[in-house]
C-alpha cells in the first residue's frame, strides 16, 4: 500500500464538531457529536475513522468531508465505525449519497451499534447495504 502526500480535505477544525477543550482534556466530543478521528487519502480511496454518535444533527462534519473527497475526485471510501456508539438512519443516508455516484464503499470495523443498523437495514432491503462490509466478522 501507497500513501501519497496529499493536503488535507478538511481542516481539523471543520472535520471535528464539539468543544475542542473538552475533546482535548477527555478524548471525545460532547454527548451526541461524531468526531472524525482520522481522515487521509491514499490513493484514490479516502480512509475515515469515526468516533461518538451519527444522527441527522451530528452528520454534517462527516457529509462535508465525503463531499469534499467526491469533489477532489475519491473514488472509494473506507470507514472504521468501531467507535461509533449511536447510528441511526442518518449514517444510512451519508452511505447511500456516498455510494450513489458509483463510488465504492468499504466498512472495515462496525459497532454493535452500527452492526445493528446495518443488519436491519439489509433485512428490509435497503440500497446500498451489500456489499459495502468489509472482512468476514468486521461488518455484517
Amino acid at each position: 500500500m501507497s500513501s501519497e502526500s496529499i493536503p488535507p480535505i478538511l481542516s481539523a477544525s471543520t472535520a471535528v464538531v464539539g468543544d475542542a477543550e473538552s475533546m482535548k482534556e477527555a478524548g471525545t466530543g460532547t454527548p451526541g457529536d461524531i468526531i472524525i478521528r482520522s481522515c487521509a487519502t491514499v490513493g484514490p480511496a479516502l480512509w475515515i475513522e469515526l468516533q461518538g454518535e451519527v444522527d441527522h444533527l451530528s452528520a454534517r462534519p462527516l457529509r462535508t468531508v465525503l463531499a469534499a473527497g467526491a469533489v477532489h475526485g475519491i473514488a472509494h471510501l473506507s470507514i472504521d465505525a468501531w467507535r461509533v456508539t449511536f447510528a441511526d438512519s442518518a449514517l444510512l443516508n451519508v452511505l447511500d449519497r456516498w455510494s450513489r455516484h458509483g463510488r465504492s464503499l468499504h466498512l472495515r470495523t462496525c459497532s454493535p451499534a452500527v452492526r445493528r443498523l446495518m443488519e436491519a437495514a439489509r433485512r428490509v432491503g435497503r440500497p446500498g447495504t451489500s456489499g459495502a462490509f468489509g472482512t468476514e466478522g468486521a461488518c455484517p
